[in-house]
Parts: C-alpha cells; structure tokens; sequence
C-alpha cells in the first residue's frame, strides 16, 4: 500500500502528517443536528421539551441553552403536563439584565458591541460545560434566532443597517464553528420563521429567521405549523390536532424533503421524529 512521501505513486494512503490523520474508517456518524422552526405558538419549544422521554430512553438528561425568557413558561407547563421533570438548563440569562435597558437605548457601538460579545461568550461556556457533561443529551438551543442576533450584533452592533451591505462571513463562521464543536451529542435548535424574498419580493413561502447557512451546519430542518383557520375544535378534535410537521430538507431522509404534514397531532414528539429520521439508531 502507498506511503506518505511515495512520489511514484501520488497516493494518500494512511498515517498522519503534521498532526492531520488520513485513513479509510467512516463507520462513525455524526449526531442528528435538527434545526426546528416556525411561528410563535406552533409547538418549536414543546417539541424540544418531548426530548425528555427520548433521553430517559438513552439515559441521559437534557440539557438546553435559554436564549428566550418566556422559554422556561412554557418548558415549565409542557413538563407538569407530561409528567417530565425540569430539564437541566441555564437559571440565568445570558445578556446581563443590568444592561439589558441601557442596551435598548444605546448608541453607544463598543458599549452594545461589547455587552453582546459577553453573552455569547457566556452562551459559548454554558454550551461546552454541557458538552462535557456525559450525562447530558441532548443539547436544546432556544432560540437560535436569538443566538444568531447576539453574534450579528457582537459584530456589528446593534444597527438598522445590519443587512446586505454587511460581511457575513465572520458571523456565519461563529455559528458553524459552535455546531462544529456540538456535533458528537444530539442537537436542536429552534428558530422563529419569517417570510421568504426572491429579488425583492415575497415568495409567498416562510423560512428561518436565522444563519442563511442553516443547512449546512444541520442534519435536518423541520417547520412547524398550526392551523388556525377553523373557529373552533370540531368534536372529536384536540386543539394538538392542530399542529403539523414539514420535512423541510434532511441529509438522513433525502426521500422526505419536501413533504408536508409528516407528523401531525400528538404524534409530533421528538422520539417519533427520531424514530422518522433514524429508525435504525
């Protein structure tokens, strides 16, 4: 078999050069990195909060990353209401509430800039502490399009014309590297939605208010909805019968991209998502 430094055969084999390993073992696999997103009240933090009973299964414990405040209301109720018991997660926040008014107001650059590089390097410790943690999995950031704010605004600061006229890379490479480090214990993100332009005009479609590169860092995206055209509950129907899930794209399931309503109801539970995306794990 060729060698490193075999000029003859122009061939990279295996063995290790400067510290870079080469070789042919791909029977690792990267955990499942699922970014949720949706409207406010379509189930994004239920969803999350279902991956109590798929931890028990494994067990572990989750472990979530409050970007939201009004996160822990609803993670508080969905636990009494399926009997779970609190997650672990941050008891504070990440952006110091002491400079949360002062923030607002601010035009201060280096003062916004720098209060927001705090929180995101505050972000970025509880992340690796959980990361660390054996008994932790999965790992329950909510919401990414907090976290994508913070890491825009520790760039830019907090600007009306953060926008084209911005150079992305920097922020876009924050994000993916924090995924990057995440990759070895199971992930999901939440993101708000927001509508989708083509050349300066609504498609007519949402998307996710967050990193354009989304994908690239995930292993699926899913979008949520809830149906709110009818005026009342029929008889026989649950207001969670309203709620659907859409595969949006997935590396794990090509052949459910697209498809609309692959979940429904109570079934929308992230053992069951698993269980769509992975049945052999």
């Amino acid at each position: 078999m060729a060698k490193f430094g075999d000029k003859k055969s122009g061939a990279v084999a295996s063995g290790s050069v400067t510290g870079v390993t080469f070789g042919r073992d791909i029977s690792g696999r990267e955990a499942p990195c699922i970014g949720i997103y949706g409207g406010q009240g379509s189930g994004k933090t239920r969803l999350c909060v279902t991956a109590g009973e798929w931890a028990e299964q494994q067990g572990t414990t989750p472990g979530w990353l409050v970007c939201d405040r009004k996160t822990r209301n609803t993670m508080k109720e969905v636990c009494k209401e399926f009997g779970y018991q609190p997650p672990v997660h941050n008891q504070g926040d990440f952006v110091d509430r002491r400079d949360a008014l002062k923030l607002a107001v601010s035009e201060d650059l280096a003062f916004v800039m720098k209060a927001y590089s705090d929180a995101y390097q505050r972000f970025l410790a509880g992340a690796m502490m959980l990361l660390d943690d054996p008994g932790i999995n999965p790992i329950i950031v909510d919401s990414g399009s907090q976290l994508w704010d913070w890491i825009a605004f520790a760039h830019f600061g907090r600007k009306q014309d953060v926008g084209r006229a911005r150079m992305w890379g920097p922020p876009k490479q924050d994000w993916t590297d924090l995924f990057d480090a995440l990759a070895e214990k199971t992930t999901l993100v939440t993101l708000k939605n927001k509508d989708e332009w083509k050349k300066d005009e609504r498609t007519g479609r949402d998307t996710w208010d967050g990193p354009p590169h989304l994908g690239f860092t995930t292993t699926t995206v899913v979008g949520l909805k809830l149906s709110n055209k009818k005026p009342k509950v029929d008889e026989g129907e649950t207001f969670v019968d309203r709620f659907t899930l859409d595969v949006i794209e997935s590396q794990d399931r090509k052949d459910l991209e697209g498809q609309d309503a692959v979940l429904s109801g109570g079934a929308i539970t992230f053992s069951m998502l698993m269980a769509l995306l992975r049945p052999e794990d």
